[in-house]
């Protein structure tokens, strides 16, 4: 194989690795550069490609909601919803599964208004 030919493959190579190989903090719907300034929840859910993936579900189906709630004008009550969902959410800790359900319950509810206001 020519050299320009071999330098491409190894490129090629490299790039599939590197984009195969998902850290937790690309998975969360927020950045999870500066783990030191979260909290407990917000941590575990850096270093949880599960959960990271439920959170970017989750702003998905909050995305969605937001432009509901804005032909109801219902905006404010969606904002509260969230932030005592994420109070809720926070008070898990660590706990991966109190936060998986957490998720899953908050995915449920935002899917239900969109899908049914």
């Amino acid at each position: 194989m020519p050299l320009p030919m071999k330098s491409f493959a190894a490129a090629a190579a490299l790039a599939a690795a590197i984009s195969a190989y998902q850290s937790p903090a690309s998975a969360a719907s927020f950045s999870c550069m500066n783990m030191e300034d979260m909290n407990a929840a917000e941590q575990t859910i850096c270093d949880s490609h599960r959960l990271g993936a439920l959170d970017e579900r989750l702003d998905s189906w909050y995305r969605r909601a937001q432009i509901r709630a804005g032909y109801f004008d219902q905006t404010e009550w969606l904002r509260a919803g969230q932030r005592d969902w994420l109070a809720g959410r926070n008070a898990c800790g660590y706990d991966i599964r109190c936060l998986s359900r957490a998720y899953r319950s908050r995915i449920r509810e935002l899917k239900n208004y969109v899908e049914h206001v």
